[in-house]
């Protein structure tokens, strides 16, 4: 026990403490000794941004698997290269001519423009209806037949959605929807299930938005549970998906949410579906310009001009919800956006590395700094508390100062921190994003103290074992006590 404390001492560094942060130093002490975390490896670090005074450190260098606090990062940058009044936009174009008998002799195209929204029920108001405005505006250009097909542009992304290294049993899942140039209704559908006794197969009876060509290999067991544990395998592109686990027993219209395997086409499907309901005709199914390049088919290089054009939010109100709710999806697209405004592509290869330069270049220390997606959900990826400290230290700092804070949730009161510190000193003072995988707890943000000092802190801890529930109440003592500080 000795030694465990005396390396505690060593690896804090503290000094000057007042009662109060001798208090923090027991608390870390005490994580320390935990037979929990026995095979844990942990790292803490905060400071004072009113006096840049160091409060306290525990392996602050250590390089670890930060979960989703890895949208902080995320969130940050986009918010600095593009500007939080950045839109993108969804362009319905045509190609070839309309003749005197209101045929159009070319391809309606849907160019997506890497909007992490589009459709999305967050923005009732912003998407209202907007395949049928598509179809309509399409209309009302005196079109009645088409003499080609509709086709989804999602080329201002990469083909290949999904980052390299997430894991396979992610894939087929909402939270594991890959970003797509033409994105749609967050790339996820919904799967109602019927179950019944315990162990009885279960029945698929629904699925929306309707996805042609999906096929389901459904193994999933009625089981005596309360929870979902079901889990689907199914990459992009593919149409079969395979459905394991169990949900729980005696349940009608009991849902799953999936991810889309090809959203640009499901788009194209879609607007196909809602012309022909117009009674508009159409020579040939939908499809996208992947689809068409893989079947040896030209998609044209005619010349396309614009019909209309639908604008996704401002960045701040998705970088807002991407905060608040921890969506996997928008950081993903806003990693490929600032690949988009740096290198002009749209890979997450692209967004790492201008992320990682973009830090640098602010002087961060990038060593152990490895950056393998947006959203956090890789497990390559590597980040220590020091470096996410000088993240939020930095963003403190900047003209978007304000922004970037209220996009993070409060302790006790919103988002994914509405059930922490209740009651306590941490209540309503900690702006925060929290992140949680298998064996992976970690919070980053804000603490405004007792005495009105705000201080900014990281705290990772991978590889415990205890549940993750009591992980985060370890940690929650923590942040507890940087709230409750006087001095």
């Amino acid at each position: 026990m000795r030694l465990v404390v005396l390396i505690s001492f060593l690896l804090l560094g503290f000094s000057g403490f007042s009662q109060t942060t001798a208090a923090i130093r027991l608390a870390l002490q005490k994580m320390t000794a935990d037979k929990d975390l026995k095979n844990a490896s942990i790292g803490f670090y905060a400071l004072d941004l009113d006096s840049n005074k160091f409060i306290g450190g525990l392996a602050s260098n250590r390089s670890l698997v930060p979960a989703s606090t890895m949208k902080l990062v995320t969130t940050a940058t986009a918010l600095e290269m593009l500007g939080p009044n950045k839109r993108f936009p969804t362009r319905i174009k045509y190609t070839g001519k309309i003749d005197s008998n209101c045929v159009l002799n070319g391809n309606i195209y849907i160019d997506g423009g890497g909007d992490p929204c589009l459709g999305s029920q967050r923005f009732p108001k912003q998407y209202a209806n907007f395949i049928g405005k598509w179809a309509n505006a399409i209309v009302n250009m005196g079109i009645d037949s088409i003499n080609g097909r509709v086709i989804g542009d999602a080329t201002i992304f990469s083909e290949q959605m999904i980052p390299s290294t997430w894991i396979w049993a992610d894939l087929g899942n909402y939270y594991g929807a890959g970003p797509c140039g033409l994105s749609i209704y967050e790339n996820k559908c919904n799967i109602e299930f019927s179950s019944f006794s315990k162990g009885d197969s279960t029945e698929i009876t629904c699925v929306y938005p309707f996805i042609p060509n999906l096929k389901f290999d459904n193994q999933v067991k009625s089981m005596l549970t309360h929870k979902d544990l079901s889990y689907i395998f199914g990459a992009p592109y593919q149409e079969n998906r395979i459905f394991k686990g169990g949900i729980p027993l005696n349940k009608q219209n009991f849902m799953v949410k999936g991810s889309v395997p090809d959203p640009a086409y499901l788009a194209a499907f879609e607007l196909d579906m809602e012309l022909r309901l117009l009674g508009i005709r159409l020579a040939n199914p939908s499809s996208t310009i992947r689809k068409m390049k893989n079947e040896g088919l030209s998609s044209g290089k005619q010349k396309r001009r614009t019909i209309m054009t639908t604008w996704s939010p401002k960045l701040i109100d998705i970088i807002n919800l991407t905060n608040m709710y921890s969506i996997n999806l928008y950081a993903e697209h806003l990693m490929n956006q600032i690949g988009v405004s740096k290198y002009r592509s749209g890979d997450t290869g692209s967004g790492t590395q201008a992320t990682t330069l973009f830090w640098k270049d602010k002087d961060l220390d990038i060593d152990g700094f490895y950056v393998n997606d947006g959203s956090g959900l890789s497990r390559f990826n590597g980040v220590t508390a020091r470096q996410l400290v000088g993240v939020l230290k930095y963003m403190n700092e900047s003209e978007n100062k304000e922004l970037f804070l209220k996009s993070l949730p409060v302790a006790g009161k919103s988002g994914t921190m509405r059930n922490f510190g209740k009651g306590t000193a941490a209540h309503g003072k900690v702006r925060a994003k929290s992140g949680t995988m298998t064996r992976v707890k970690s919070y980053a943000g804000y603490v405004t103290t007792k005495n009105k000092r705000k201080i900014a802190f990281a705290i990772i801890a991978n590889n415990y074992n205890c549940s993750s529930f009591q992980m985060k109440k370890k940690m929650e003592k923590i942040i507890i006590k940087l709230a409750e500080l006087e001095k």
